[in-house]
């Protein structure tokens, strides 16, 4: 029994592509989803060298077929970058006219794979931005074929969450739908982070001055934070760079990498957020978890460090196998009076957190730890934080 495939028929897309391949096609062009290989072919009339690549065999092989005579293409099987992660290549051009229908229940494999890009239909194309920074020569580019089907916000925003810049080229209005032609290339920033050997930069969220990434370096996930271009605020990323490379050497926050002016970075801390752990750890754990923090607030308050926000530390303790690590050192400064252990006293006596720590039969004197707060704040003593610790 022969297997069934279908090879896309070059159709409006298809054209609509081929006129900005024409303008673009240069150096060295990858050609994804290849297909009967129309675009391929179209590219290496400019470009030096063209690679076509698909997920079905069956359609290389007509790829091949129609590009017999050209000498500076060829063709590879891969899904998506697989291929190229085993062997290594960049790319001045990327060309994708990707699948982008919503998938239909009930429809066949081999039509599914020739025009769904996933369930919304825009799935693929956040799957290939995923990768796509690492096969792209430093002023790279990538053209992208999409529709209105599609969602356009949606493109918008996987572009956005992997640093690309774009622009539109090109739209043609068919029936039920509007086909645009994108052209994509790294910004400035994602270029700088891949020269300090920083990779698959991912927006994981934003903040009121800073945008947060997810990274690898040196085989090992990070995190880069990234000032908002609108933020008004002058040397914040610095400032928050030097703090987090100062208290690494007394084993505090996560391990810094390297920093610019705009942006610095640090190694990913695995684990959950302080609210959630104490719903979901058992009582002797929570304590271990609680002393580890007053001890790294009393090494703050020892060298005259205000953190700040340890009142409220809602996402600023990450925990894992019974270990503290504070994050955000953005408001970090020098005082003369510093609050650290007395915050984070106000804090687990807040009636949220105290009433948590009741349902685990975690008993202490609500009234007596503000009390011995207030002893220590007026003298910092070893005496007066060894009190509030043996309450915990």
């Amino acid at each position: 029994m022969v297997e069934p495939f279908i090879v896309y028929e070059p159709k409006e897309d298809t054209y609509l592509i081929l006129e900005q391949v024409r303008r673009y096609a240069v150096g060295d062009v990858l050609d994804m989803g290849t297909g009967s290989g129309i675009l391929a072919i179209e590219a290496s009339r400019t470009a030096d060298s063209v690679i076509g690549v698909d997920i079905s065999k069956k359609a290389l092989e007509i790829a091949r077929k129609n590009a017999a005579d050209i000498p500076n293409i060829s063709f590879v099987y891969s899904d998506l970058f697989s291929h190229f992660k085993k062997y290594p290549v960049k790319f001045d051009l990327i060309i994708f006219n990707p699948p982008y229908l919503p998938e239909m229940k009930g429809e066949e494999p081999e039509v599914s794979q020739a025009v769904a890009g996933g369930r919304h239909g825009y799935e693929l194309l956040a799957r290939f931005f995923d990768d796509a920074a690492d096969f792209l020569k430093p002023h790279g580019r990538v053209l992208i074929l999409f529709s209105s089907i599609t969602q356009r916000n949606k493109i918008h925003e996987i572009l956005e969450e992997h640093a690309f810049n774009y622009h539109k080229l090109s739209e043609k209005e068919i029936p039920n739908e509007t086909l645009y032609v994108y052209l994509c290339e790294k910004s400035d920033f994602l270029n700088e982070l891949e020269e300090e050997g920083i990779s698959h930069v991912k927006k994981l969220t934003k903040g009121h001055r800073g945008i947060i990434y997810t990274a690898r370096y040196k085989g090992k996930k990070a995190v880069v934070k990234q000032k908002l271009p609108e933020s008004k605020a002058v040397a914040r990323m610095a400032n928050e760079a030097r703090w987090l490379r100062l208290l690494n050497k007394y084993n505090i926050g996560p391990k810094f990498i390297k920093h610019d002016k705009e942006w610095f970075a640090y190694y990913y801390v695995d684990g959950i957020f302080f609210p959630e752990f104490i719903e979901k750890a058992k009582k002797s754990d929570i304590k271990k978890v609680i002393v580890d923090v007053f001890k790294q607030m009393k090494v703050l308050d020892e060298k005259g460090i205000n953190k700040e926000e340890m009142h409220n530390p809602y996402k600023h303790i990450v925990v894992k196998n019974n270990k503290a690590t504070l994050l955000d050192f953005e408001r970090t400064h020098v005082t003369r009076k510093p609050h650290n252990v007395t915050q984070f006293c106000q804090y687990i006596t807040s009636k949220v957190v105290y009433d948590v720590l009741k349902k685990k039969e975690f008993r202490f004197e609500k009234k007596r730890l503000r009390d011995l707060a207030a002893r220590y704040k007026k003298k910092m003593s070893e005496e007066n934080f060894k009190k509030i610790v043996s309450i915990i």
